[in-house]
């Protein structure tokens, strides 16, 4: 049995990359002529950008901080952004278009608006944190930031950024001189606020100390040792009362007792009564008789009472008189001491209402003075930086580096530019190159041939051109003979 030979495996090596790049050498040529010729007339035609820079740092207060503390860290931050939101408005940015004559081309065939969004656009503002690093700084620690200008014209741009700086410097003046003294304003109309409330607050403290005199907390302790002086008071004119009255009644028994001892002639005046009712009772008004026994009763009755009283009569009399006219006066200011313990009495009963009112009313009087307090030290602080700030020697923007004329413009050069033309124009044609050979499937050479049928091919058949060469040509054809020696099958 003949065992035939296997075919050997189909390769792809240089020399079929070699013969694919001779075949479609147009495929290359044709792309990196129109990269070339596109990056040429891009640079023949772009218009150059200049970029005009400054640098702004914010510089800390002249004052000591232990003098006037420091403004909060992010301040900065927010002041920066407030400012760049102003100067970067419409109005302002249509003023230095209008009157720094930029845009003029733009101007003629675009709106105003669209012109200003370009110029914002061109516009940039780039924090410096204290790291060093460009952006936003973590934290507040913005120390610096850099403002920039792009424009065609580099005369121009360093013109506009000077502009700009200069807006950016007058706006962070007026900004924190504003800030700094409508601080100090509303603290101020707070605290005179805060100060009417207080004198409000004294003005109700006086009337309720007036509505609870005496029943203040201070006061009850002295009202109760007054209530207990005044009950040993009226005790005292009870017992006083109880003696004078013993005394009258005494008095008074020992008065009866001698108005009780009869007088001389009294039981003559006696007698004689009795005969003028007996003849009375028989005869009439006008018997003898009865007139000499009337006559009798006139004689005796003034015998008698021209005799003397029995001693010690009218003494008792004036005593026991004296008695009770003590007696009334202490019964007087016995009722005024009751109508005082009463009114005590009451007083005391109020207190707790009067204490729970003061409580009250002097708590929110303390939280309300600790908050004038307060208040009145930031409006000093804030009068302070009011101050510092019309002076400039508060937290403010200097310029470091200033605005200087650019002389290269921005991106790469022309050269760079031509090269990367040719490099895409280069890389185009390869990516086509690769993608015909494998989309058609196209066979060429030995190789070709074998990776299709899977077998050797009987023969090769040269390509034979007949006609006139240079020497170059011909060396170059006999150099490329087994790259180019199989056409396509």
């Amino acid at each position: 049995m003949i065992e035939t030979e296997a075919p050997p495996a189909a390769t792809f090596g240089l020399n079929e990359m070699a013969a694919i790049l001779y075949r479609r050498r147009w495929w290359l040529i044709v792309p990196v002529l129109l990269g070339l010729a596109i990056s040429v007339g891009a640079v023949l035609l772009m218009t150059p950008a200049y970029q005009s820079s400054s640098t702004l740092l914010i510089a800390s207060q002249q004052i000591p901080t232990s003098v006037m503390p420091a403004a909060q860290a992010n301040y900065a931050d927010e002041r920066i952004a407030k400012i760049r939101q102003q100067i970067m408005s419409r109005v302002a940015l249509g003023q230095i278009v209008s009157t720094m004559g930029l845009y003029p081309e733009e101007r003629r065939r675009l709106p105003l608006d669209n012109v200003i969004a370009q110029m914002r656009q061109a516009i940039s503002v780039d924090l410096v944190g204290t790291n060093g690093s460009a952006g936003p700084a973590p934290n507040g620690s913005t120390i610096a930031f850099r403002l920039s200008f792009t424009y065609r014209d580099p005369a121009q741009a360093k013109a506009v950024t000077e502009r700009l700086t200069a807006m950016f410097l007058n706006a962070d003046k007026q900004l924190r001189t504003e800030q700094a003294a409508g601080t100090a304003s509303f603290l101020g109309r707070r605290a005179d606020e805060l100060r009417e409330q207080l004198v409000t607050m004294a003005g109700k403290r006086r009337e309720i100390e007036a509505r609870y005199a005496g029943a203040l907390p201070d006061q009850v302790a002295m009202s109760a040792q007054s209530g207990a002086g005044l009950r040993a008071e009226v005790s005292r004119i009870d017992a006083e009362q109880q003696g004078l009255q013993q005394q009258n009644g005494l008095l008074a028994a020992r008065g009866q007792e001698i108005a009780a001892t009869p007088r001389q002639g009294t039981e003559a005046l006696r007698r004689a009564e009795e005969r003028l009712n007996q003849l009375s009772s028989v005869y009439a008004d006008d018997f003898p008789d009865v007139i000499a026994a009337r006559e009798a009763v006139a004689r005796q009755a003034e015998l008698v009472r021209s005799q003397p009283a029995p001693a010690g009569g009218g003494a008792i009399a004036a005593e026991v008189a004296a008695g009770r006219s003590r007696i009334g006066m202490l019964a007087e200011r016995r009722s005024g001491l009751v109508r005082s313990i009463s009114g005590m009495e009451h007083k005391t009963s109020l207190a707790p209402q009067a204490s729970y009112e003061l409580n009250n009313l002097e708590r929110d009087y303390t939280s309300l003075q600790m908050r004038y307090q307060d208040i009145r030290e930031k409006q000093l602080e804030a009068q302070v930086a009011a101050n510092l700030q019309s002076e400039d020697k508060g937290e403010r923007f200097s310029v470091v580096d200033a605005p200087s004329l650019p002389n290269d413009p921005l991106g790469p050069d022309r050269l760079t530019r031509i090269a990367a033309g040719i490099v895409a124009g280069l890389g185009a044609g390869m990516v086509a190159l690769l993608a015909w050979e494998i989309l058609t499937g196209a066979i060429h050479g030995e190789g070709g041939v074998i990776q299709s049928m899977g077998a050797l091919p009987l023969v090769s058949v040269p390509v034979l051109r007949t006609g006139n060469r240079s020497g170059v040509a011909t060396g170059v054809v006999r150099l490329l003979t087994p790259w180019r020696s199989h056409e396509p099958v």
